[in-house]
Order: C-alpha cells, then structure tokens, then sequence
C-alpha cells in the first residue's frame, strides 16, 4: 500500500452492509409479523425517543445520565442526536419498571446488582451507564443483516447480542435477544440507524466465566475440573488496564493528515473462549463422575510438556500445569473470544461472510477451497486448528475442531477417531438440544461458552502426523490475540476509519526494537490484481525505521520451512531477516521494480500481450526457478478481482512469498521472527506490510506422491 492510497483509506466512508442470507431469522422472515415494520426518516434516534415519552420516558433518562466514555461528560443520548449509525435496542417503560423492581428484590437479598432503589431518578450514572451501552451497537443493522445467532457488531459495552426466533403465545414469531427480551417492532428506520423495541432489559451477565459456567446445571462434571485444576484464577483476568482510554485517537506518523486521526482500540481486556462437553455427552460416553474425566485425562495426557513421564507428584497434584486434567482442561480453553461466525463484525471462529466495500470474503476467499485458522490455546505449546469444510458435503455448514486429512478420514490412532473432527455447536442447536440449556447464557464478562459435540483431546502423534501435517497459513492479524479480544480485527463499527493505531506493548506477542516507527492495522478493504493483494484483505502496517519481532505460534516438534507473505510496494524498503535471534541470508529487497522482478524470477502462467499460455510442465519449471532463488508466487486459491478473469494472488506479480529458512522447532521453545529495515540512505518513512506467514512440514514439501499444491 502506497503514501497515496493511505489517505485515501482514511476518507474512505463505510458503505452500507449487504444483505447476509443464512440464519434462522431470514429462513422464517414470512412467519414474522411484518405489520411490526414501520419507517420514520427524517428523526434521530434520540429525538424518536424523546417523543414517545409514554413508551420511552425510562430510557431516555437512562441514556441521558450514561456516559460515553471515562475520560468524556458527553451522554450517549447526546450521542444518537448525531449523524452516525447506530442500532438501538429501545426497552419500553414497562420493561424497564419490571427489571429494576427484580434486580432490587436482588439486592435485598444480598446479591450485588447495583441497583440499589428500583426508581429510575435514583439510579447512579455508573449503573445507567452499563445499561445504556448493553443496548447501542455504533453500526445501523436491520434484522435481516443478522447471520447465524447473534447482531454482527459487538455492543458499547463490548458484548455481544445473541438473536433467534421464537413463537409467542399470540402465534407470532418473534426474534428473541439474549435468550432474555423480545423485538415487539422491528427496524424503525432513522437518519441515524434503527431502533429495535424490546419488551425487557438486555442484561448480558455480569459474572466472569468460571461462575457463568458453573451456574449451568450441564457443565457441573466440566466445571467442577475447572475448579479442582485451578485454571478458574486464569479464566478470572479480564480488566487488563482499568484506565484504559478507548476514545483516544493517534496523530502523527506516515498515515496521519492533519484533520484525520487514527484511533487506539476501544478495550484493553483479555477473553477467552471455553469449548464445554455437556454433563449430558460425559454421561452418553459413560464418564458420570469427576474421577471418570481424571480417568479419562490420565490416559491421553502421559508426558510433561518437555516430553518427560509423568510422575505421581504432578499427577496428584491437580493444579500443576503438567498434570493430565490441567492440560486436558487447559487445551478446551482459547486465549481469544470468538463468536460462532464472523458477520460483518469481530470476534468470529473464521472469516466468514465479511463484506466491506469491495471485499467480501465469500469471494476473495474460494469457497472451492475449505477456510481455516489456528489458535493457541492455554495448554502451553498446543493450538487448535479450525476449519470451515466447504468441500466435504457431509460438513460444509459446520465449523469443526480438528479437522483431519482427506476430508476428515483420516486418523493415525483409530482411539482418536472420537476425539477429532469436533463440531462446535449454534447456540440454537445449543438451547434447543439440552433441556438443562434452555435459558443458556453464553457469554461472561470475560468471554464466551460454546457446547461441542465430542469429547476434545490433544495427541501430539495426531497432530504432527495429521491434522497438521500440511501447510499452515496464517493471517498476521491472526497471531494476536489482543486484536480480537478487543475488537480491532475485522471491525466496521464505531466511526469511518478503517484504520487502528496499535500502541508499543499493546500485543504481548509482538515487540517494536525500535521507536521509530509505528503500528497500524487496516480493516479488510477491497483487494484486486495489479494491487494490494492481501489474504484476508486486511492489513498490519510498521511505518517508519522498522525493527521489530513477533514470535510464531507453537507447532508440534519438527522441521518446518517458514515463508513470509507480503505485497511488493515501493515503500516496503531493504529487510534483513532474523529466526531466534540468527541473521537469515542476505537482506531481501521488498519494494516494487524491474531489479526486484529480475531477482525473484516471477513469470506470468499466462502472457496476456502474446496471449501465450505456458503448459503445466513449464509452469512448474518457473516455479521450481523461483524457489531456487527463495521466493513462491502468491496462493491461487485467495481471488482478487472477481472481474478479472485471471485475479488470483498466483496472477499478481506484487505477491510474493519469501523462503526464510527451514528450521528444526523443538517443543515448547518460544520463537521469534524479527524484520528490520536495513536500506541504504533510509529517510526512515518506509512502510512494511505483512500479510501472512506458512509454516510446513517438510514432509508436505517433500512428499513426491502428494506435490504441494499451487493453492
């Protein structure tokens, strides 16, 4: 991305989010009462309000004392008088008078709610304020942009509002928000957004996620693990700095104007994501007691992390972190909150149906081809694969833990069959399949609960012999968990800036050496042929002198071959290349121009100005050339430019992949990638892009049965 096109993007207003099919809610769109819909154009959402006192008059007191954030005095109702775009969860005056007498009846029993008077003049402006922004989303979205279970954007409190449908006694349907209230009149149409009427309080739960768990009745053999290992202290951090300013805007730097600021990330919190079996699955699979999941866990878990036995210290000692249940439970727990589905919001498992602006990913991202990610989860040195399996029939609409080789068949260990291939259910499969679920409550202050339908195990021989013995893209945005936790990566909400400046310290996995230079992400933007071309349209920008490292996720131990995605441009400048703390070869000229072209070696498949097209025997012979020079054209399975016949980053000539090296990598040894710019007679305004890294085994590269695919 060049100078220019920065301050473009920074002009670059949101468009209007396209339609999303898919869910519940737009499968019984004909049984809902459309007679519910109305439009009144011409009003805020505010001033709407403001004159409906008969049916607002509470809220509009609650959103007059709230806050809009801890360093400002400005009111939320002060707020949606604006020209932004918000959607509006409005509760009626009789929703309102109801949730302050119970949660009053509460407090008097002893339970700390907050509400210390059930009358709305006596509620503090601390309390108003948490109820204000459980019920404004800074992004206008109409029910019909809701796909699979919950509103695409996060809330202003920073959570999440789970919808499905419902019929009422009255025979209609209606659409049900935090398996709690009600939309009695759907999608009042405003300058500013929509208003959603609500016959209750949305409430989200204010207990951190050991305590949500436990108040299930179907995660009492889960939770009680939880307890017993210790691991609830873990998944009791969520407040990683309770000053923390999220209205704050950066100027300065190479993509600051004078009029234009880029903003700090909304939170500083640290989630989680819990994967839970149900009391009801242990008891299917005869496990009914606590001893029969420490049973269980003593059988798959026999070795320390650094591969040594297990002695009856440890494994009697359940909150050592080599212990079988500690690593068993460690490894159900994600270090980031991931909704079910990434929708034109935050927070998802994959990239899924993401639309802004020119990129979609349902295009840019081949749905002939599976999409994927990896995590690391809290049991050190493990991650979890997770992957959305478009090509196999039998899964395409799942998203599954674990997914093994040959469309999920293949299994090394026939014990681990059962373990593998775990579907991560809907909520509403969830509240529907579980009677003791039915008022489940998935999300905590901290993070989220999904219910999965096999017991998950880590196998080490599994992994590295199957499920991960393949090329491992990932997204550089991906590596950091902060981004998603704090609803930087993927976001459209909050104003028209599609840009998010990231402080030094900010993400724990990555470290600026120097402090000349800055960090900025870019939300997904359109990508196309002869351009930026970027995996998952986003992008992670070092501006300035760069010199910074981040350390690479944990693999199984094994030798792998490390490349380095990114798009040529002409303010990439020279880098050197670090692994562990050791120079890589030579310094590698990242910027655009015909020396650069000439060093790679990169040959177009098909030669449009002689409209000659090479056979597969010579394509393979460039690309054999360019490997032997340490480069690899772009993947052929990310589309650029659905307009363009050929629009595939293997058609881009500005995306390469770098060959940095092949690496033993041992078990739990922390590894760093570390880039520095190195070019001679730098002003120090480069700008580094990085796009993804692929770490293989060279068991992929080298099989000569199953080649590595150009994909």
């Amino acid at each position: 991305m060049n100078h220019d096109f920065l301050k473009r993007m920074k002009k670059i207003a949101l468009v209007a989010i396209a339609a999303i099919s898919g869910f519940a809610v737009t499968g019984c769109d004909d049984e809902i009462d459309k007679s519910n819909r109305f439009t009144f154009k011409g009003e805020l959402i505010s001033t709407y309000l403001e004159k409906n006192p008969e049916k607002f008059s509470n809220f509009v007191s609650i959103l007059g004392k709230a806050k809009i954030g801890k360093k400002t005095s400005g009111s939320i109702l002060k707020t949606l008088s604006t020209y932004g775009s918000y959607t509006c969860f409005a509760p009626t005056n009789e929703a309102l008078d109801k949730f302050l007498a119970e949660e009053y009846e509460k407090y008097l029993n002893g339970e700390d709610t907050g509400i210390t008077d059930p009358s709305i003049e006596f509620l503090s402006d601390s309390m108003a304020t948490v109820i204000a922004k459980n019920h404004i989303i800074e992004m206008a979205y109409k029910t019909i942009d809701v796909s699979s279970g919950s509103f695409p954007g996060s809330s202003m409190s920073g959570r999440f509002t789970t919808i499905f449908p419902e019929v009422g006694d009255d025979g209609h349907t209606y659409l049900k928000l935090n398996n709690s209230a009600r939309i009695i009149t759907q999608d009042l149409e405003m300058e500013n957004g929509y208003i959603q009427v609500i016959d209750g309080v949305l409430n989200p739960s204010n207990k951190l996620l050991p305590e949500l768990i436990g108040a299930h009745k179907s995660f009492s053999l889960f939770h009680s693990a939880i307890m017993l290992t210790g691991l609830d202290s873990l998944l009791n951090i969520f407040e990683l700095d309770p000053e923390w300013d999220g209205t704050r805007e950066y100027n300065g730097g190479l993509a600051s104007e004078p009029a234009s600021k880029a903003p700090y990330p909304k939170y500083n919190y640290q989630r989680y994501t819990v994967l839970v079996e149900p009391d009801e699955l242990y008891h299917s699979l005869g496990y009914e007691t606590l001893d029969d999941i420490i049973e269980l866990a003593n059988k798959w878990y026999t070795t320390t992390f650094d591969g040594k036995p297990i002695t009856d210290d440890i494994r009697n000692d359940y909150t050592h972190r080599d212990n079988p249940l500690n690593q068993y439970v460690a490894y159900h727990i994600i270090d980031r909150q991931l909704k079910y589905r990434s929708s034109t919001s935050p927070g998802g498992f994959i990239m899924e149906n993401y639309v802004n602006g020119g990129y979609s990913s349902l295009v840019n991202l081949n749905q002939n081809f599976d999409s994927y990610e990896y995590y690391e989860t809290m049991m050190p040195s493990t991650i979890i694969k997770v992957t959305k399996p478009y090509t196999n029939p039998a899964l395409k609409q799942d998203l599954v833990l674990n997914y093994s080789q040959d469309m999920g068949q293949r299994c090394m260990n026939p014990e681990m069959r059962d373990h593998m291939n775990v579907v991560v259910e809907m909520f509403e499969t969830t509240v529907s399949k579980y009677p003791n679920l039915a008022n489940f409550d998935q999300g905590a202050r901290n993070g989220i609960i999904h219910v999965i339908d096999k017991i998950l195990i880590y196998n080490e021989d599994e992994m590295a012999g199957n499920i991960l013995n393949e090329r491992m893209r990932m997204d550089i945005s991906a590596l950091f968990p902060e981004l998603t936790n704090n609803d930087v990566r993927w976001d459209l909400s909050t104003s028209d800036e599609l840009i998010t400046y990231i402080p030094s310290g900010f993400c724990k996995g990555f470290i600026q050496n120097n402090e000349n230079c800055e960090v900025y992400y870019y939300r997904p933007h359109v990508t196309y042929l002869g351009s930026w071309a970027n995996y998952q349209g986003d992008e992670w920008i070092v501006e300035g002198l760069y010199d910074f490292q981040y350390r690479i996720p944990h693999v199984p131990a094994g030798t792998y071959e490390i490349r380095f995605g990114y798009p040529q441009g002409y303010y990439r400048g020279v880098c050197q290349f670090y692994f562990d703390g050791k120079i890589c070869g030579i310094p590698v000229d990242l910027r655009w121009s015909n020396d650069t072209k000439a060093i790679i070696g990169w040959i177009a498949d098909y030669d449009k100005d002689s409209n000659i097209e090479y056979t597969e025997e010579e394509k393979k012979e460039n690309d054999k050339a360019m490997r032997n020079r340490g480069y690899m054209k772009g993947p052929a399975s990310i589309v650029l430019d659905k307009s363009v016949a050929r629009g595939t980053m293997r058609d881009s000539e500005q995306s390469i992949r770098k060959i940095i090296g092949t690496f033993r990598l041992e078990k739990g040894k922390d590894y760093w990638l570390r880039f520095k710019d190195v070019t001679e007679n730098s002003d120090g305004n480069n700008q580094f892009d990085q796009d993804y890294i692929e770490i293989v085994p060279t068991s992929v590269i080298n099989n000569p049965n199953i080649p590595e695919d150009i994909y």
